[in-house]
């Protein structure tokens, strides 16, 4: 499942979370998100993780990276501050730093604060016209 370029000299990961689903399919359409953004990004390894209802969490999915991470970076592709980002994901990645103290963990901002996404939106529907 992880997506890794060149796992022997793969320093930096991304871990991409969503919510998850009791629906594979929904799953599997995330994963496949997450392998489309993997071979467009610059990190060496990116993996997903679902932050409940279906495996890997996120410290599943830590697990599955190489021993030479350094650094994890845990984007949360949510829409909305709600109690998942305010303090569940926090806390997940809270257990992760406990379980990986060597490596530089950060938890970047959710995708909903993105400044751009009202432009995605706008053209997603343009496309449908």
């Amino acid at each position: 499942m992880p997506n890794i370029n060149d796992s022997a000299l793969a320093t930096r990961a991304l871990i991409i979370m969503a919510h998850g689903s009791r629906r594979d399919s929904a799953n599997q359409e995330f994963f496949q998100l997450v392998e489309r953004i993997a071979n467009q990004s610059d990190y060496p390894c990116v993996v997903p993780a679902l932050l409940e209802q279906a495996p890997p969490t996120l410290l599943q999915a830590a697990q599955k990276l190489p021993e030479t991470i350094q650094a994890i970076d845990v984007y949360p592709l949510f829409f909305n501050c709600g109690r998942h980002v305010e303090k569940d994901i926090p806390a997940q990645v809270a257990e992760l730093m406990e379980a990986r103290p060597q490596a530089d963990i950060r938890l970047l901002s959710y995708f909903g604060q993105s400044q751009e996404l009202s432009n995605l939106v706008v053209e997603h529907i343009n496309q449908q016209r």
